[in-house]
């Protein structure tokens, strides 16, 4: 015997399809900002090359400090105390133009990175986890030539920082910040940041630099909207040690 279903069976299923209880769909907003400095900012200051200069020129501006119209960049905004699932992803991280770039890189427990080589010279990639006094080294990588790629054979299994240096070119340094949980961001040329998918709920937004220190603020997320959180910061402010974690 063929099975018909009735108009009420059908209505009922659509009910069910169409009219499940939004409890179980996650509430969420985002979060967007600006990081700014206030005062005065020096000129980057300028790094003399010891070595390979046909490649990597005579001078080089350190990128610890980058400032455009007083928007910071590679600020690293992150929600504290809020778990949430991670989608694991590969990160690149470039030496170009006989630089690390980005010079601070925002990733997350599970990431996988890969480094490469933009420039036609050697690189030695060394990434250090540091462990309060302590440091371990997670990655040490040989780049001999242009174009070559590596890749972490492991994805990255704690939260912390990596500091990243190239042991080829001793000015060259870099920071990797790990966290634990998909909130966070890294600021952009202009110094602005977005966070996406946040849960509903007031939370706490802090902003990391590893010169100018760290501010924090609350802020208030609803279901599908868009909230702002700015920060500025002093021109006169320094951190106390530039590997102090975020």
């Amino acid at each position: 015997m063929k099975f018909q279903p009735s108009t009420k069976f059908i209505a009922g299923m659509l009910a069910a399809v169409f009219l499940a209880p939004t409890s179980a769909v996650s509430q969420t907003g985002t979060i967007v900002g600006t990081v700014r400095i206030e005062g005065a900012v020096h000129a980057p200051r300028l790094i003399t090359v010891t070595k390979n200069q046909d490649v990597c020129g005579e001078m080089i501006a350190a990128r610890e400090v980058l400032v455009v119209k007083g928007g910071v960049a590679f600020a690293i905004a992150s929600i504290e105390g809020v778990p949430g699932a991670i989608v694991p992803t590969e990160r690149l991280l470039s030496n170009s133009e006989c630089q690390f770039n980005p010079p601070v890189m925002a990733v997350a427990v599970g990431d996988t990175l890969a480094v490469d080589n933009q420039d036609d010279v050697l690189h030695n990639t060394h990434l250090n986890l540091l462990r309060g006094k302590r440091s371990r080294a997670v990655g040490n990588w040989a780049l001999s030539r242009k174009g070559v790629t590596v890749r972490a054979v492991r994805p990255l299994r704690r939260a912390g920082m990596i500091d990243v240096k190239c042991d080829a070119h001793s000015w060259m340094h870099g920071k990797i910040v790990i966290f634990d949980h998909p909130y966070f961001s890294s600021t952009d040329s202009s110094g602005g940041y977005r966070i996406d998918g946040v849960p509903v709920g007031t939370h706490t937004i802090k902003i990391w630099h590893e010169v100018f220190g760290e501010l924090e603020q609350d802020v208030t997320v609803s279901e599908g909207v868009t909230s702002s959180a700015d920060f500025v910061f002093s021109a006169t402010s320094r951190a106390g040690k530039q590997d102090q974690n975020p």
